[in-house]
């Protein structure tokens, strides 16, 4: 049964978020993007979870959207998010949203600005695994450091794929690699393939979002989500970033 405060702060954040949308044409955050093919080959964790994304050795396709929340300009700091989709055995979707936080326990729940595109990226929220808990985060690793700018990270894809290790931890144990992904070009623009994440939505099969503020979090996204995103040319010509 769903708690009297959970569905006020549930509509007050569904409010706010549509209203941003109206606000912006589009989406209230993570305006600015880029899209880029994503090959995800899953080998598991050391200690098995009980679950198949997490345990088995997986091999699968999608693709991946890295962008800028609030949508300062570099070479400011700013959110970073890296979003996957693909398509899972049963064909369904699967989505999974990550941002840039801290490395530590209580920082890996917590937002943390970036001037870079490489550095650790997590779900912030838990994965129910069973009986346990689990979160889920991301290293993107290139040679160099690329500053967070979204033509940067297209240019550098168009010569050659971008590495990003998955992890997985218990809320408050250290990493483990379970995979990696591949991103490659083409490096398209939100005009070129406009796409909207929803992880409640579209959820991994046998990882359940395990907290009431997914719930929250789901009526925020949705609220959001039915605000059409203006075309890129109109959005410049309304001055609207």
């Amino acid at each position: 049964m769903r708690q009297p405060w959970t569905s006020l702060t549930r509509s007050g954040l569904a409010a706010a978020f549509g209203a941003a949308a109206r606000l912006r044409h589009g989406r209230p955050l993570h305006t600015s993007g880029v899209v880029l093919d994503a090959h995800l080959r899953l080998h598991g964790t050391p200690e098995p979870w009980g679950v198949p994304f997490l345990d088995q050795r997986m091999d699968l396709r999608g693709i991946a959207r890295l962008s800028r929340s609030v949508g300062v300009p570099p070479p400011f700091p700013d959110i970073l998010g890296l979003a996957l989709r693909w398509e899972q055995d049963d064909s369904t979707t699967a989505d999974l949203l990550l941002a840039t936080t801290g490395r530590t326990s209580l920082g890996r729940r917590l937002l943390r600005p970036a001037t870079r595109w490489t550095g650790l990226y997590s779900s912030l929220f838990p994965y129910q695994a069973g009986e346990r808990r689990v979160l889920l985060g991301a290293l993107l690793h290139t040679p160099v450091r690329l500053p967070a700018m979204v033509d940067v990270l297209a240019q550098v894809a168009e010569h050659g794929p971008i590495g990003v290790a998955l992890l997985a931890a218990a809320p408050s144990g250290p990493w483990r690699p379970f995979g990696q992904v591949r991103l490659s070009a083409p490096a398209l623009t939100d005009a070129d393939l406009p796409t909207r994440f929803n992880p409640l939505r579209h959820p991994i099969a046998g990882l359940p979002p395990a907290s009431w503020l997914n719930d929250v979090r789901d009526a925020a996204y949705t609220s959001a989500q039915q605000v059409p995103d203006l075309p890129e040319k109109a959005r410049h010509l309304s001055g609207v970033s």
